[in-house]
């Protein structure tokens, strides 16, 4: 009974953990058209803004910053996407997959 009570306890983390490649797919879609998204910077013009890997590469990076950056207004800059929990998770599930291993 204990198991059955802690996993229905845990189910609502595993309906929202993190989809690395749904993550990258709205990166390409929706973020590449002012953010270099890749390593390979294959996509994206940046614009003087900070790339996906060198925000990766920043240990000063953090979830909660991400969050912060993706649902604040930046002047004219950054559209409001919207963006639910989810998809911000798997976006910043995304950009840290970018980390250097």
């Amino acid at each position: 009974m204990r198991k059955l009570v802690l996993l229905l306890l845990m189910l609502p983390a595993f309906a929202r953990a993190q989809d690395v490649a749904r993550g990258r797919a709205m990166a390409e879609r929706w973020c590449a058209n002012c953010h270099v998204v890749t390593s390979s910077a294959t996509i994206g013009s940046a614009n003087g803004l900070e790339t996906f890997p060198a925000l990766a590469a920043d240990p000063n990076i953090t979830e909660s910053k991400l969050r912060a950056a993706m649902t604040s207004r930046h002047g004219r800059r950054m559209p409001d996407f919207s963006l639910t929990e989810q998809e911000q998770d798997d976006l910043i599930a995304y950009i840290f997959s970018l980390r250097a291993k």
